[in-house]
C-alpha cells in the first residue's frame, strides 16, 4: 500500500492530517470509487470539503472539480482550499448544464442532490456527456419511502424510487447499472447516533 501523504491544507501555513472516511454517505460513496492515480474526478453540488482530504488519499495526483448552483459559503470554503499536488477548482452551472467538454471526467459523483434538480434526466444526461468512454457516475439518496414522509422534507425535496433513478440512467445513456443498499451513520439534533439507509446507483458510460 502506498505511503498516505498529508494532501488537505486548509490554508498556506496550516496543515491537517487526513482524516480516516466516517461512516456517512459521501465518505462510503468514495469508498467505492476505484480510483487511480492522474485521474479526473466531478462531484455535482459539494456541501462542504471535509470528505477531500480522504479523497485525496485515494490515488496520487488526481484532479478534482465541484460544481455549485448558487453563491453560498462552499465557494469561499473552496476558494481558502489548497491541496498539494492536486488540482482542485470549483465551477458554477447554469441552466442544467455543466461548464466541461465531453469525454473530459473517469468518475463522477453526488451525495443528496438529486432531489433538489429540475430535471434529473437533463443533469445525468449532461454527467454522461462530460464523462470518458468507460467512466462511471455514482449517485447516493435517500429513496422515497424513507425520506419522503420526513417533516423537513416536505418542501422543495423531490423523493425518488429505486426504479425512477434506474430509468432516468438508462435513459441518459448509461449501461451496467448497478444498485447497492447501505447504511450510514449520523449525529441527530440531539447528538445522539442514527443510522439511515440510502441507495447508490451508478452506471457506466
Amino acid at each position: 500500500m502506498e505511503e498516505q501523504e498529508d494532501l488537505n491544507t486548509l490554508t498556506q501555513d496550516q496543515k491537517i492530517d487526513a482524516l480516516p472516511p466516517k461512516n456517512t454517505l459521501i465518505f462510503k460513496l468514495l469508498q467505492d470509487l476505484p480510483l487511480k492515480k492522474e485521474e479526473k474526478i466531478l462531484e455535482i453540488s459539494p456541501t462542504d470539503t471535509e470528505h477531500l482530504s480522504y479523497l485525496f488519499q485515494k490515488a496520487k495526483n488526481i484532479s478534482y472539480s465541484g460544481t455549485y448552483f448558487n453563491e453560498s459559503a462552499i465557494k469561499e470554503a473552496f476558494f481558502t482550499y489548497e491541496a498539494d499536488g492536486n488540482a482542485v477548482e470549483l465551477i458554477k452551472t447554469t441552466d442544467n448544464k455543466l461548464d466541461f467538454q465531453d469525454n473530459f471526467f473517469d468518475y463522477c459523483f453526488t451525495a443528496n442532490t438529486i432531489y433538489f434538480w429540475p430535471d434529473p434526466l437533463k443533469y445525468l444526461a449532461e454527467s454522461y456527456r462530460v464523462l470518458k468512454p468507460e467512466g462511471r457516475m455514482n449517485l447516493a439518496f435517500v429513496e422515497k419511502n424513507f425520506g419522503g414522509d420526513l417533516p423537513w422534507t416536505q418542501l422543495d425535496f423531490t423523493f425518488y424510487e429505486i426504479d425512477e433513478v434506474k430509468s432516468f440512467f438508462k435513459q441518459s445513456g448509461f449501461s451496467n447499472i448497478e444498485v447497492k443498499k447501505m447504511m450510514e451513520t449520523v449525529m441527530d439534533q440531539n447528538g445522539k447516533e442514527i443510522s439511515k439507509p440510502f441507495i447508490m446507483v451508478s452506471g457506466q458510460k
